[in-house]
């Protein structure tokens, strides 16, 4: 194998991530837009098993990270896990997609968004978007 300088394996890594990440995100999207439920909430799951890692945490978070990381999760998330996951068992033809009821779909996709923009915006408070909030160009 080649000696590669770790300044450039970093810058690399750095990179791939980037675009693992963005992969994701791309098949939040199409989910989210075919309205295919399961596939929806397996790429939130996916992209948070992803960034997880990244997210600030609150002192009492360390404290129990700190205790057992082999079980930790961050408690917004659970919660709005356990949301989603009680309106798809009440909904099941609906998030199975065999069944279209307005109502329904309202309440899954709200479950569904309440998770996707949580993972969003804990994303972007680290950064992970980039941290120059420039405007050149878009006035």
């Amino acid at each position: 194998m080649e000696n590669i300088p770790t300044q450039e394996l970093a810058y690399d890594l750095r990179q791939r991530y980037a675009k693992i990440v963005g992969d994701h995100l791309e098949e939040i999207t199409y989910s989210r837009k075919g309205r295919d439920y399961p596939n929806w909430y397996k790429a939130l799951e996916d992209i948070y098993t992803i960034t997880e890692y990244k997210f600030s945490l609150s002192k009492e978070e360390k404290k129990e990270l700190e205790k057992d990381n082999s079980k930790f999760e961050l408690k917004n998330y659970t919660k709005l896990k356990k949301e989603l996951v009680e309106v798809a068992n009440k909904y099941v033809e609906t998030w199975k997609g065999s069944l279209s009821n307005p109502e329904e779909i309202a309440k899954i996709e709200k479950a569904l968004r309440n998770i996707e923009e949580w993972i969003l915006f804990k994303m972007n408070e680290v950064n992970m978007f980039g941290s120059k909030r420039d405007t050149e160009g878009l006035i």
